[in-house]
């Protein structure tokens, strides 16, 4: 039995701790938080431990892997420390999705019920995918990904690294969503989007640098 850390005490973390129950080889030992993500639920009954002190009393080994849920970009400079000192992470997938034979993931990522994934997608490491979400034929999901529930992506579009994709957006085939890019709620994309910029709208534009 491996114990396992959810990274992230917030709402996304009450979600993915209960995806966690459906894996016998995984035991939901508690939450680890940072100061800037303390944003914790009542429904909590595990340990919640700061970052700092989780690093001090539980060292790596292989009875111990993290899985994080916290839904904004900078969960990497979090997840990056603890990869540094050693930890693991590893997916949860819930079983109620359609993942393609073909599909290729690396680790860290969390994929929620209801979701298709078809062939020849591509997804790197520490992606969260919510609920209801399509990814189709020979998409690239990049590293710190975040996509929200109800959102379909079309074949061949290249998601570069921690783009944020809001809830119920379409994004068309081909397209290129650059670095850092937020992609608002019901948005209609049909352009490629630059790198840290916000687009919202149907059709999508630029509203802002961020």
């Amino acid at each position: 039995m491996i114990d396992v850390y959810v990274l992230g005490a917030g709402k996304h973390a009450t979600e993915v701790s209960e995806y966690l129950i459906g894996y016998q080889e995984y035991n939901l030992a508690g939450y680890v938080i940072n100061v800037d993500h303390h944003d914790l639920q009542s429904s909590i009954r595990k340990p919640v431990i700061q970052l700092q002190e989780f690093i001090k009393q539980y060292p790596p080994s292989s009875k111990i892997a993290l899985i994080g849920a916290i839904g904004i970009y900078q969960r990497k400079s979090i997840i990056e420390l603890l990869e540094k000192n050693g930890y693991s992470f590893i997916n949860i997938i819930h079983p109620h999705n359609y993942l393609s034979p073909t599909l290729k993931m690396g680790t860290g990522n969390c994929i929620a019920p209801g979701g298709v994934i078809n062939a020849q997608v591509h997804i790197g490491n520490h992606c969260i995918i919510n609920t209801l979400c399509n990814v189709s034929h020979d998409c690239v999901i990049d590293d710190y990904v975040t996509i929200s529930p109800g959102v379909t992506i079309a074949g061949n579009v290249h998601v570069q690294e921690g783009v944020f994709i809001g809830a119920g957006a379409t994004i068309i085939p081909g397209l290129t969503l650059g670095k850092g890019a937020y992609i608002a709620a019901g948005a209609s994309v049909t352009q490629n989007v630059p790198e840290n910029v916000m687009v919202a709208g149907v059709p999508a534009r630029v509203k802002k640098s961020i």
